[in-house]
Order: structure tokens, then C-alpha cells, then sequence
């Protein structure tokens, strides 16, 4: 399954979003995904979207990578684990985000998922440009990356 794409979606008072129809489109393709989870991403403030499949591959290589008897390790697994949020799209194609998570995507209730892969990334509008580099940085990058041998 592989999300591409920038949608705008506006969040209404009940906290419903409907899901974008090309990204149902796309998870159908990849198997059809019924259930998804939701968790707040560690690093940007913005929520992420995981079909259940993904979301299993995650926790399994972070599992792998953990030494259980080891108490940090265990706490970081517990917290990674911990705030996450499983739902279904209703018959409408819409989804809940819980309250808790509401806030990061702003009082205007304007939002933009944008597909990442494996995952969908959900912002506030009025915060977009944070997880973008400027043109010159993008462009740079990527030729030092692809110049880059493997």
C-alpha cells in the first residue's frame, strides 16, 4: 500500500472527518484495509494514520529492536504503544479523531492529510508548510541523495 497525495478536509463539530476518497482508493488497491490507527507522530505536531497492517510491521520492528528486561526500553515501548487510537470508517467514510488530538489540528478545524507512503500524515492547515523544506533545500537534497551510491 502506498499513499501519495494532498488533501484538504475540514473537521466538523462532532470531530468527524471523512476520509479522503483517493486514499480509500489507494488502501483498496493495497488489500482493501478495514481498520486504521491513529496516533500523534513523535516528532512534527500532526497526527499519523496507519492501516492496521502497517501499524502491525511498525510495532513488530520496534519489538524486535527491544531488549524487554531492559526498564527503559520497556517504558519506551509502553509509551509508544500507549496513545494510540484504532477506528473503522462509518458507512459515510468518515472517522472520529478523539478530542485528545483535536487540538493539534487548530481551532479553525481546517486540515490537510498528506500521503506518506506506508501512512497518512494529518496537519493543520494553517501549519502545512512546517514539514516542507524551502525549494532550494528540497532540491539540494534530493540531488545529494540520488547522487548518492547505494
Amino acid at each position: 500500500m502506498q499513499f501519495s497525495g494532498k488533501i484538504q478536509a475540514k473537521m466538523d463539530a462532532k470531530g468527524r472527518l471523512f476520509f479522503p476518497a483517493e486514499f480509500r482508493r489507494q488502501a483498496d488497491a493495497g488489500g482493501g484495509e478495514q481498520r486504521y490507527v491513529l496516533k500523534q507522530d513523535i516528532y512534527q505536531p500532526c497526527l499519523v494514520i496507519y492501516p492496521y497492517s502497517s501499524w502491525e510491521q511498525e510495532v513488530a520492528e520496534l519489538r524486535n529492536r527491544l531488549n524487554r528486561w531492559n526498564p527503559k526500553e520497556a517504558m519506551l515501548f509502553r509509551q509508544f504503544l500507549s496513545d494510540v487510537e484504532v477506528f473503522s470508517l462509518d458507512a459515510n467514510g468518515r472517522f472520529i479523531v478523539p478530542r485528545r488530538f483535536q487540538a493539534l489540528l487548530g481551532e479553525e478545524r481546517k486540515t490537510v492529510f498528506l500521503g506518506l507512503d506506508d501512512r497518512i500524515e494529518l496537519w493543520d492547515a494553517a501549519r502545512t508548510v512546517e514539514p516542507f523544506l524551502s525549494s532550494d533545500d528540497f532540491t539540494e537534497s534530493l540531488q545529494q541523495l540520488m547522487s548518492t551510491p547505494l
